[in-house]
């Protein structure tokens, strides 16, 4: 997202796209008393083209074989978990943009978050309303048509390149390509929704920021494909840079999400994610990434002293002082015998000696929460250390 741009102009809320987008679909339950309930929601919706199989590898093969706007999914099948089938849809390229809902006769907290992490269109429990089943139909009919424009244009601009019209490919992509990048926006609204347990707008946000950084992956190699074509090894090069980099942020992204999904079904009263990613980043030198967790810590809890510690600590390392002061000053007006702000303020204004509590814990050993040796070696390779996790920002704000 350009800088400048204000992330909060406009609250995401469920759609209320028609459930018309949806021509057929494909009910995957290996009971059929429940595929006849969920047949005859169906009917109700005004969707005729209802197929029913009992299988996971039966739900493969017409899938692959019919293309089904919707897979309605139950989480009990004949041969397979629910949740496996989603997993195998997903792992497919040519299947893995149908939506998927997924529906269960219970649902704890953790299965819940784990439906998230899965990335299907929706959650519901047995039994259901006709309100909601309506509701996700029109969650899984805005996911199918999000972008639908941009999509189109893409389409077009590799039509041109296949045509031989380079010029034309060219103008189609860059239109694409030039368009505000709002990946990070759409998944950090998405971080912010699971924060407060908000399931159906996490899961709309998720997509949408999966959705366009495809776009933009896809406008940035058709550009890639384009200058090559010209002759221009220096912006094929710059070009397919920029789309590896987006291959690179989806991984983060994933990570990320499932690590979150992970931390608040293990979560306790009081609980705040970000403020222990944020410090968790902290300890792993990826301070430009802990100011955006620390700042959406201070959202959910506005309050927390801990929240301006922690950013204090990030604006340090970033060689801000005036931004990590303004920190802990509102740290300690908080919480005036917060121990650890009275020793950062002390060593910020040239009053502390060398003795006193670091302003890094290298070890972590009071951390509250700490990633997994493998999302941390993933977080680095990606490059986390130089690129705000998510939302590029050129400049830090005041605290």
């Amino acid at each position: 997202m350009p800088p400048g741009s204000k992330p909060q102009d406009a609250p995401m809320t469920v759609p209320t796209t028609s459930a018309s987008a949806i021509a057929s679909a494909l009910i995957v339950a290996a009971s059929d008393a429940v595929a006849r309930v969920d047949r005859a929601f169906f009917k109700q919706a005004r969707i005729f083209a209802v197929r029913h199989v009992v299988s996971g590898a039966e739900a493969l093969a017409a899938v692959r074989r019919e293309r089904p706007s919707l897979i309605f999914c139950d989480a009990t099948l004949a041969d397979m978990d629910g949740r496996d089938l989603v997993t195998a849809l997903r792992a497919d390229p040519e299947l893995a943009d149908i939506p998927v809902i997924l529906a269960a006769t219970g649902g704890t907290k953790a299965e819940v978050l784990s439906a998230v992490k899965l990335g299907v269109a929706g959650f519901l429990l047995r039994p259901y309303s006709e309100d909601t089943f309506r509701r996700h139909l029109a969650m899984a009919a805005h996911m199918a048509r999000f972008a639908a424009a941009e999509r189109a244009a893409l389409a077009r601009a590799a039509a041109k390149e296949a045509d031989g019209d380079v010029e034309g490919a060219v103008r189609g992509y860059e239109a694409l390509a030039e368009a505000p990048d709002d990946a990070p926006r759409h998944f950090e609204e998405g971080m912010a929704a699971l924060a407060v347990r908000d399931v159906e707008r996490a899961i709309l946000a998720f997509h949408r920021a999966l959705a366009a950084n495809k776009l933009y992956v896809e406008a940035h190699l058709g550009l890639a494909r384009a200058w090559l074509a010209k002759g221009s090894q220096r912006r094929y090069r710059h070009y397919m840079k920029q789309a590896a980099n987006a291959c690179a942020r989806v991984q983060r992204f994933a990570e990320l999400r499932d690590q979150f999904v992970t931390l608040l079904a293990a979560d306790e009263a009081g609980f705040n994610p970000f403020l222990a990613l944020g410090n968790e980043l902290v300890r792993d030198r990826h301070y430009a990434a802990a100011v955006s967790l620390f700042r959406l810590a201070l959202e959910l809890a506005p309050k927390n002293a801990d929240a301006y510690v922690g950013l204090s600590k990030a604006y340090h390392f970033l060689r801000r002082p005036d931004l990590a002061e303004r920190a802990v000053r509102k740290g300690l007006s908080l919480n005036e015998r917060h121990l650890e702000a009275r020793v950062i303020h002390r060593r910020l204004t040239g009053q502390a000696d060398t003795s006193e509590i670091p302003l890094a814990d290298d070890q972590g050993k009071d951390a509250s929460v700490q990633l997994p040796l493998l999302l941390r070696g993933v977080l680095y390779l990606a490059g986390l250390a130089t690129e705000t996790l998510v939302r590029p920002r050129r400049s830090a704000k005041a605290a």
